[in-house]
């Protein structure tokens, strides 16, 4: 008798346990696909402040995938309550929906995973990758209203800042509100120059940084609170460059169309990345030493 290649499996415990977590990852595919849809819109704005958001699960995966030495050797196990988080986070996902809410589905969709770890994997794998799975709520874009109600005060005090520096040139300069008054020509602090984009791509960096730090708590504390000042002084740094080179080659060449108005931003965002390293980098040596 031809004997089959479709290999039989008489223990239901085991057919069960395979089952459900593919049942749950159909649902969760079909469930959250608006939210994806959603979330690709939110990333790929030409004003977005989460453009980085399409690298966080990649993130989150290599994490996960550093450990799989030590991942391999845990046993697995069931926690009841990540059943609980799964079926609250579905819960929350419709109510989401239903009330075009998409970062609540987003923060669901994040507390769904979670849930499955929990069920699936056991509370002991779970801790061990907690900070990957904490990481990807990094993904989820904050509403606007919330973003907005940031933004105005972190380009005022980073416009202040970027005045203080002009003055030192010796420039004539002129402040109404966020225009800026320069012989010859208006230089406009708009939106995207508020600065917001940075504190958010210098703190995902800055969280991912302090998990490698191997340092105490109140040291990596520390290393977080430097995160606004260094993005506010930067961002008022940037502002003072474009002003310097709208007085030195006219309006055109700082406008937000022209290379060096995005270009700057990209140069300034990594000389905060270098400092925030360096000071990082120094919290670790000291740590090495004591």
């Amino acid at each position: 008798m031809r004997k089959s290649i479709i290999p039989h499996c008489n223990n239901p415990e085991r057919i069960g346990y395979l089952l459900f977590p593919a049942i749950l990852s159909a649902s969760f595919a079909l469930c959250y696909i608006s939210t994806f849809i959603w979330l690709h819109h939110k990333y790929q704005g030409g004003e977005s402040y989460y453009s980085h958001g399409y690298l966080i699960p990649l993130v989150s995966a290599y994490l996960i995938f550093r450990q799989k030495n030590r991942l391999s050797a845990m046993p697995l196990s069931s926690a009841p309550i990540g059943l609980l988080i799964i079926v609250i986070s579905l819960a929350v996902h419709v109510f989401g929906v239903m009330g075009d809410v998409n970062f609540v589905s987003a923060f669901s969709l994040v507390m769904y995973l979670i849930g499955c770890s929990l069920f699936f994997l056991g509370k002991d794998i779970t801790k061990a990758i907690a900070f990957p799975l904490f990481f990807l709520f990094f993904l989820c874009p904050l509403p606007d209203a919330y973003l907005d109600v940031v933004a105005l005060p972190l380009k005022s005090m980073a416009t202040t800042f970027s005045l203080s520096v002009i003055d030192l040139t010796g420039i004539p300069c002129m402040r109404e509100g966020f225009r800026l008054h320069l012989p010859g020509s208006i230089f406009i602090v708009g939106t995207p120059c508020n600065g917001l984009r940075s504190l958010i791509a210098l703190s995902t960096v800055g969280f991912l940084f302090v998990y490698f730090l191997r340092s105490s708590w109140w040291k990596k504390m520390f290393f977080l609170s430097l995160i606004p000042p260094v993005a506010i002084v930067l961002n008022g740094l940037r502002i003072a460059a474009l002003i310097l080179i709208s007085y030195a080659f006219g309006q055109e060449a700082a406008s937000p169309e022209s290379i060096l108005h995005d270009g700057s931003g990209i140069v300034f965002f990594l000389i905060g990345l270098m400092a925030l390293m360096l000071v990082g980098r120094q919290i670790h040596n000291e740590e090495k030493q004591s």
